[in-house]
């Protein structure tokens, strides 16, 4: 290898220059001294190579893996999600006009709603039948076996999830027709507690568009994963998910990402009935309806110095592979004997062996002192 060859033995006190006073007073420099390391340039396009692919990897995941992507550099905190919808319009069933007040059960509901699409409505009575809510097969521990089910004690006749697409003798089935005119209001907001007061609110940034500031329940349904149309719905209910989505840097301003999406395959209904006075009859309705559950939920971010500290060390970690996997290379790796063992002696210094260093001084102070007093001798005899 060209260049020239180091000394197999270095003595780091070799270049240093005598110092007149030491010993003799004392020194701050002597006291705090800086330490620096000595770097070894290996002229060797691979392992060139091989370390700066090493670090371009490492600043490329710290910076736009770490930092940019996952956000390593900033504090995280759960949201405080708040939901408020309202309605208005009108629907029909035959010639009589619905209402909100008629189509929403319960009223007042947070975070959600129902709105009735089709309803079956029965008067029953106590006494013996199939209870076509959980059907008992024959043969019957209780009750009387007809048609292969058993006949128990319950509101007849009944109406059930068993039956509902064949109801009873004398059941009233009616269907809501104007359904997809109803218009809706759905207002959704976050705040983050633990990092300040600040309230979000969907569409209230600059330039954002409020998509349900007023819609109707046919746009509603449109939006949803897969898109549906209230025919669609009308005979069997549906249950319906509208999710916000937030991912706030509290800030600045921030829009939540929203998703509409159904969740059933069956279905929505609900039952609701009035007793009458004397408590042995009752109006049993069974109602079909649109199901909507709103949810505002997120996450909160915020700059922090100390995971930028963090991060910054753990670059600094992470570039010492670097030169560990050039070192190992250098050392291990190259095929030609000659190579490695001229890049050992550019790597590696041995110094002598300094085992009996300890005896060798007390030798040379113990003769000092034998030469200082024969010396001392001679000039008395003068």
């Amino acid at each position: 290898m060209a260049g020239t060859e180091l000394p197999s033995v270095v003595d780091e006190d070799d270049d240093r220059v005598p110092d007149p006073g030491l010993g003799k007073t004392f020194r701050w420099d002597d006291f705090f001294p800086y330490t620096t390391y000595k770097m070894v340039k290996i002229k060797d396009r691979w392992l060139g190579l091989l370390y700066w692919s090493i670090v371009t990897v490492v600043v490329f995941y710290i910076i736009v893996v770490a930092v940019v992507i996952e956000g390593k550099h900033q504090t995280r905190a759960q949201g405080v999600g708040t939901v408020i919808t309202r309605f208005w319009g009108k629907a029909f069933l035959g010639q009589r006009a619905l209402d909100v007040t008629d189509l929403r059960s319960p009223l007042i509901e947070p975070k959600g709603a129902f709105i009735m699409t089709k309803r079956i409505v029965v008067n029953q009575s106590q006494g013996q039948c199939v209870d076509w809510d959980q059907p008992r097969q024959c043969p019957c521990s209780e009750g009387t076996c007809v048609a292969g089910y058993c006949q128990v004690q319950a509101w007849c006749p009944s109406l059930g999830d068993q039956n509902a697409d064949s109801p009873p003798n004398g059941a009233v089935v009616e269907t809501v027709e104007g359904l997809g005119h109803m218009h809706m209001k759905i207002m959704a907001g976050i705040t983050f507690p633990e990092m300040g007061t600040d309230l979000f609110i969907y569409g209230h940034t600059d330039g954002a568009e409020d998509r349900f500031s007023n819609l109707t329940i046919a746009e509603l349904l449109s939006l949803s994963d897969p898109p549906l149309l209230v025919e669609d719905i009308t005979d069997s209910g549906a249950l319906l998910a509208v999710s916000f989505n937030w991912d706030c840097e509290v800030t600045m301003d921030c829009e939540p990402t929203v998703v509409v999406k159904r969740l059933d395959t069956a279905g929505f209904v609900q039952k609701h009935s009035n007793r009458r006075g004397d408590g042995q009859t009752r109006e049993a309705i069974y109602m079909f309806g649109l199901r909507i559950l709103i949810t505002s939920s997120g996450i909160g971010r915020q700059f922090s110095i100390q995971l930028i500290v963090v991060q910054i060390g753990s670059g600094l970690a992470l570039l010492r592979i670097s030169a560990l996997a050039a070192d190992f290379m250098m050392l291990r790796c190259f095929r030609d004997g000659l190579t490695r063992r001229a890049y050992r002696k550019c790597k590696v210094i041995a110094t002598n062996d300094l085992s009996d260093l300890r005896d060798r001084l007390h030798h040379i102070k113990t003769k000092s002192r034998v030469r200082h007093r024969t010396g001392t001798n001679f000039k008395g005899d003068g």
